[in-house]
């Protein structure tokens, strides 16, 4: 179906300029997406698509042709894409694997993102998320993640999500720069059949209430300068669990 659209005041129009808004779209369950290549990724979760151009209808069955002024006011980006889709949140699965990331409180969109494309890049299909970490269907989210999170399930989770993983034999493994916390080299991660990588905000680090209950901690080693990004040792951490 294709209709028409040439008023920025249609109902449509105006729905998705509000999911712009991190709020609302959390609210909602839906958000925007940008690019022909993303929107593919997407392609499960896809309402319906703003563009331009009339695209393939096999693709694309549900189209809103509007104006490239329309297309402006949806658009997120410098210079708007010619496709922009309306999608709804994926639903989470139930079962969780072996291999778990969980992000405590990683506020900045694209560290969320960086980590989500190491996650489907070392093999780790679910990554957890806490409810004041930036939101992983947030554009800028989105955009860092290459499309990574479609392919991932990604649950919104508490430290009762932790403790109920634990009480079922995860192992709990938190990057923290302390004393005791075993360098990343000389951690044997194959020792361990469940786990879950935990990752903290990129001030604080991970909250006092976390590394409680966390069976072990693992920090990198490095000179000159006192830490990491929390992305960049997300990669390091999540390829050396790997290998």
């Amino acid at each position: 179906m294709i209709e028409e659209i040439k008023s920025r005041q249609n109902p449509k129009v105006k729905y998705a300029n509000q999911l712009k808004d991190a709020g609302f779209a959390r609210k909602s369950g839906k958000f925007l997406v940008e690019s022909e290549h993303l929107i593919e990724m997407a392609k499960d979760n896809l309402l319906y698509v703003f563009t331009t151009k009339k695209l393939d209808e096999n693709l694309y069955p549900n189209q809103l042709l509007v104006t490239e002024e329309i297309m402006e006011k949806l658009s997120n980006q410098k210079t708007p894409s010619r496709v922009i889709g309306v999608c709804k949140v994926p639903q989470p699965k139930d079962n969780i694997g072996n291999l778990v990331v969980y992000l405590d409180n990683v506020q900045d969109p694209g560290n969320v993102g960086t980590i989500l494309r190491s996650a489907l890049a070392f093999g780790f299909s679910d990554v957890l998320i806490s409810e004041n970490s930036a939101n992983p269907f947030g554009s800028k989210t989105i955009q860092a993640s290459q499309g990574s999170l479609f392919h991932l399930n990604v649950v919104n989770a508490s430290i009762d999500t932790l403790k109920d993983l634990k009480n079922r034999g995860y192992r709990l493994i938190s990057t923290a720069l302390c004393e005791n916390s075993v360098e990343l080299n000389k951690f044997n991660f194959k020792e361990h059949r469940n786990y879950v990588i935990i990752l903290g905000n990129e001030g604080q680090g991970i909250s006092k209430e976390i590394l409680a209950i966390s069976d072990d901690l693992v920090k990198i080693e490095i000179s000159g300068i006192d830490s990491l990004n929390v992305g960049v040792a997300a990669g390091i951490v999540l390829y050396q669990a790997r290998r």
